[in-house]
């Protein structure tokens, strides 16, 4: 019976550890954004932080970022603003492509990421 226990708790923790990695995994757009723009953009994408103001952040939540092309114009975006300088290096072209999926359903546009 201890036997069993013991193989139990050890695939329990098995599982645990599995969810946690893929909860961390690129693709998950909504925690990325969490974990590095909530900051200055707001949960809602609208920008209206005090680091938001501060930084004179843009709304996420414009329908343009909605209608944008692909993730890839949203990439290119990030790099080239100055603001991004300080996550720049914490975050990967896959991490962001991750974001702007969830940048178009706070748009309320098409949560596809082209």
């Amino acid at each position: 019976m201890p036997r069993i226990l013991a193989l139990a708790s050890i695939l329990s923790i098995a599982a645990l550890a599995c969810l946690a990695a893929a909860a961390d995994s690129p693709g998950d757009g909504a925690k990325l954004y969490e974990a590095n723009c909530v900051k200055c953009h707001g949960a809602d994408g609208h920008g209206d932080t005090p680091m938001g103001k501060a930084m004179k952040a843009k709304s996420l939540a414009d329908p343009k970022w909605a209608a944008e092309d692909s993730a890839d114009a949203v990439v290119s975006a990030f790099r080239a603003n100055p603001k991004h300088k300080s996550i720049a290096s914490k975050v990967s072209d896959d991490d962001l492509r991750a974001i702007a999926v969830h940048i178009r359903e706070l748009a309320g546009g098409s949560a596809t990421s082209k």
